[in-house]
């Protein structure tokens, strides 16, 4: 499959692309997927900051918000793929920043499976009639030590590793540029404004960006 390029440096040799023939189809498919799973958790969930309203509307709306955990808890496995694919885009400029971006993320994704399994629970306890412990369960008042590896490994991870792969793609003739401003504006809106419905649609459409650029063997001189 011939490669598009991006004329920036005619000197500059066009790097092949790393998927080809169905592999490309089945990246582009595990690249969106995760995002998309997330947009939806995200959408079905009330959006309030205050757990005891959160458990309110859990209650209320026991199917919904079930749908979004499981969403969201789904969504997990599909983005350590795409980390992966990632990885696996960037790696040939930028080895050591790619994979080292791709072990921050692998760490980020553990923390947030452990982050919906702990949700999960208090989810249950919300169903059986005991929202005061679901609440008490979410405020996270009494974690202690383990509590505070939780948030290292998943906020951590996924802060470092974000940072790392951006830089990565940035550096990388596989990736289209536009794709990390993509990126930084999800972490921007997910980190540090907490905007969990446009952040992750912000990622979406990045990453689906990105899905389009592997199908169509995308490569920019650099």
């Amino acid at each position: 499959m011939s490669a598009i390029a991006v004329e920036a440096n005619n000197d500059s040799p066009i790097v092949q692309p790393v998927f080809t023939g169905t592999a490309r189809w089945l990246a582009a498919i595990v690249l969106i997927t995760g995002p998309l799973l997330q947009v939806i958790e995200f959408l079905l969930e009330t959006g309030s900051d205050d757990n005891a309203a959160r458990v309110s509307f859990w209650t209320a709306h026991p199917g919904q918000v079930g749908l979004s955990m499981a969403s969201g808890l789904l969504a997990v496995p599909f983005l350590l793929g795409g980390s992966a694919t990632l990885v696996a885009l960037t790696r040939a400029r930028s080895r050591r920043l790619s994979w080292l971006g791709g072990a921050f993320m692998a760490f980020g994704l553990v923390g947030l499976g452990a982050v919906h399994g702990y949700e999960v629970a208090a989810y249950g306890l919300a169903q059986v009639g005991n929202q005061a412990t679901a609440t008490a369960v979410l405020n996270a008042d009494h974690l202690g030590l383990p509590g505070g590896v939780l948030l290292a490994i998943f906020l951590g991870g996924a802060v470092l590793g974000t940072l790392a792969l951006a830089i990565a793609a940035w550096r990388s003739p596989l990736v289209p540029s536009i794709v990390v401003l993509f990126m930084l504006a999800f972490a921007v809106l997910d980190f540090a404004v907490g905007q969990g419905v446009v952040s992750h649609l912000v990622n979406f459409i990045g990453f689906t960006i990105l899905a389009v650029a592997v199908i169509a063997g995308y490569s920019r001189r650099i």
